[in-house]
């Protein structure tokens, strides 16, 4: 059973209490499991909601994905190859639907689906790189063929955290659970607490961890032959987890953890990834962590945020992590494989880099993420009209009124001649704008979406 006393309301970091459900002692915010697993998130309504759209979303997308497929069986396509790739690939999106729709039960637990138009139209606003299946070949690889990658993986973090146990042990960034299960197997925490944002991922971790087996497609990037375009594999672990190994929903910049509460806290592929300013994340971990305590990360360096001073280099990251109350790592690097499917041509060698920092001192707490604005992170606060905002009304409206004059039977001169009429537009620009609008929905409607789904 999860420790209660690892645990903190991620709103308000009151104790969490469960009888039956987790609930905040503190401010009274009541936290659902989905699959047993808890749902620890600040606005755990809110973020069901984004999830479960995010997924009605992507599951319209696939079915979208296999009539494109079906619709190119053409009597022009004449090639037995190319008719059985496409049959393959049609039968394979639908099928995978069904499978992922199964398997996300719990999350979407019969909510109703809206049209597809308004989910392509709305978006989500989950972070960057954090949809339903960024990183779905990581289920490929931690249960099907990725052995070597795997051991790998394994190895370095194992060798960073030398021979002292590892203790009360918190990863972060689970993804689809393999690292999580091999140190749990492998190390003996006395707990290990794994956790992720993506429902995808912990649903099909939580059952295999519990011994279950799962089926789902792969797709690899550029696959070897007609038949490698679409291949279902048998996901499964060696043998069960056992006891002590607990998955967690949480969002790492306002994560449920108690101060103090962990020995070791891991992060996998993480820091370059997060919203969080890595500074700011590195004061998080010392905060989670006891004194002494060990934060050990493994992963690329490739930090990509939109300001070019937070894209740190490795002597960047070493002098930031000393300046969170640790003692200076003396990172390492290594060259190893990253997904590198048996049915691909595609795969790469990364260098990964590798260090363990030891707390030496308490730093101040830093403040929770936010992202953006208070009335985007409450959904009872007015909506300003920034001008912004004002400039996409004024496209949208236009958008709407030209789209809306295609009734099948006005041709490009006459739709011109509207907004002539109007005074939207003079004679001498209105044919072409009109006809470079419907070539852009013409060609979107039509473009080559690529030899896979959107995984």
């Amino acid at each position: 059973m999860l420790q209660l006393e690892l645990l903190r309301c991620p709103r308000c970091l009151g104790r969490i209490a469960s009888a039956g459900t987790f609930c905040c002692s503190s401010c009274s915010t009541t936290f659902p499991t989905l699959a047993g697993v808890p749902w620890l998130f600040p606005d755990p309504a809110a973020a069901l909601g984004e999830w479960r759209a995010r997924t009605h979303g992507f599951l319209a997308a696939l079915e979208s994905q296999a009539t494109h497929y079906r619709n190119a069986l053409t009597d022009d396509v004449t090639r037995a190859a190319t008719r059985n790739r496409l049959k393959l690939l049609a039968a394979a999106c639908t099928d995978h639907a069904r499978r992922l729709r199964a398997l996300l039960a719990p999350l979407l637990d019969d909510a109703p689906a809206a049209a597809p138009e308004l989910y392509s139209a709305l978006g989500a606003t989950l972070p960057a790189g954090q949809g339903l299946t960024g990183y779905y070949a990581n289920l490929h690889r931690d249960w099907c063929w990725g052995e070597a990658e795997n051991e790998a993986a394994f190895r370095l973090v194992d060798d960073a955290l030398g021979q002292a146990p590892p203790g009360r042990t918190l990863l972060l960034g689970v993804g689809a659970g393999r690292l999580a299960y091999d140190l749990h197997c492998r190390r003996n925490p006395s707990t290990l607490v794994a956790a992720d944002i993506n429902p995808l991922f912990l649903l099909a971790a939580s059952r295999l961890y519990a011994g279950e087996t799962l089926e789902l497609y792969e797709f690899p990037i550029a696959p070897r032959d007609v038949a490698s375009h679409a291949i279902l594999r048998r996901l499964q672990a060696p043998a069960p987890a056992g006891p002590g190994l607990h998955l967690v929903y949480a969002d790492v910049t306002r994560a449920p953890f108690a101060e103090g509460a962990f020995d070791t806290v891991i992060t996998p592929w993480l820091i370059d990834v997060l919203d969080d300013d890595l500074p700011v994340f590195a004061r998080r971990v010392n905060r989670w962590l006891r004194p002494g305590g060990r934060w050990v990360n493994s992963g690329s360096l490739s930090f990509s945020s939109n300001d070019p001073a937070r894209r740190y280099a490795l002597e960047e990251v070493r002098e930031l992590v000393a300046e969170s109350g640790f003692e200076a790592p003396t990172p390492t690097e290594a060259a190893v494989p990253y997904l590198c499917s048996p049915a691909s041509r595609h795969g790469r060698t990364e260098s990964v880099v590798t260090f363990a920092a030891t707390k030496i001192a308490e730093v101040e707490r830093p403040a929770p993420a936010r992202r953006g604005p208070e009335w985007l992170a409450r959904a009872d606060v007015p909506v300003p009209l920034l001008p912004p905002l004002q400039r996409r009304q004024l496209e949208v409206r236009v958008i709407a009124f030209v789209a809306g004059l295609v009734d099948g039977r006005r041709s490009v001169q006459d739709i011109a001649a509207v907004l002539v009429e109007r005074r939207m537009m003079t004679a001498e620009e209105a044919v072409p704008a009109v006809h470079g609008f419907l070539r852009r929905l013409h060609d979107e409607s039509t473009a080559d979406r690529g030899p896979s789904p959107p995984l």
